[in-house]
């Protein structure tokens, strides 16, 4: 189970999440505002944070942001009371993994904690079996799946737990189109609520690493071809 931060001002909030939480076996740690929610996360032992928007002393958004810049790269997913679409995505493009407006489903905001963790592991043993000793160069990246690191130019690219998530089920089916539906159901856990949550992840990694990495498939899904680049043996 994991080490959840809860960060909310609203202390009715903060007991009914963290009672829902603690019922699974997560162990609960809350923040009422930003500057304690970035203490307890620069500790290094928060596994995943539930971060509301509006906080009272800073925007949530501005410390998703400055915790990215940090290289803090601790599954955060929003909380929020905005239903505005540009909001949602902004706050994916700055760096969070997923989004739940308040008021949620007690069981939507646990499946969406649970895909995020275990999306976001430091392993993952049934892809890293297949691919280990293998990495993908397509300058001028080079993505390797054993250490699960990206590197542009030689230098490292910083992504976020989802960001590689979706990234490595791309590189490990490529030159296949991967439908929207099965990357969603991959990732999250779900194809229902997160085709937008999907596009922002897709958007950041092109940003990020090149516009020519990812293909769309019109009207199917995503694709990273195969013709490009090429699978070697790392120290092999």
């Amino acid at each position: 189970m994991a080490r959840v931060l809860v960060v909310d001002d609203d202390p009715r909030l903060v007991k009914v999440v963290g009672k829902l939480l603690r019922k699974r076996g997560h162990q609960v740690e809350s923040a009422p505002n930003g500057e304690l929610a970035r203490q307890a996360l620069r500790r290094g032992d928060i596994e995943i944070a539930l971060l509301d928007v509006n906080l009272p002393d800073v925007n949530g958004l501005s410390l998703v942001f400055q915790l990215r810049e940090e290289g803090n790269n601790t599954p955060l997913i929003l909380l929020t009371v905005r239903t505005d679409v540009h909001d949602q995505a902004l706050g994916l493009r700055l760096g969070g993994d997923d989004y739940i407006a308040k008021p949620f489903n007690p069981e939507v905001l646990l499946a969406r904690i649970e895909a995020v963790l275990r999306r976001s592991a430091e392993s993952a043993p049934r892809r890293a079996e297949g691919a280990r000793g293998d990495r993908l160069e397509i300058p001028p990246l080079l993505i390797d799946l054993t250490a699960r690191q990206v590197f542009k130019d030689g230098v490292a690219v910083r992504l976020a737990p989802m960001e590689w998530a979706v990234l490595e089920f791309l590189v490990t089916n490529r030159g296949r189109a991967v439908s929207k539906e099965e990357l969603m159901l991959d990732v999250w856990g779900t194809s229902q609520g997160v085709s937008r949550t999907l596009a922002e992840h897709v958007s950041r990694l092109r940003r990020k690493l090149g516009e020519g990495l990812i293909v769309t498939q019109t009207g199917y899904g995503y694709l990273i071809p195969s013709a490009p680049g090429r699978f070697a043996a790392t120290g092999r």
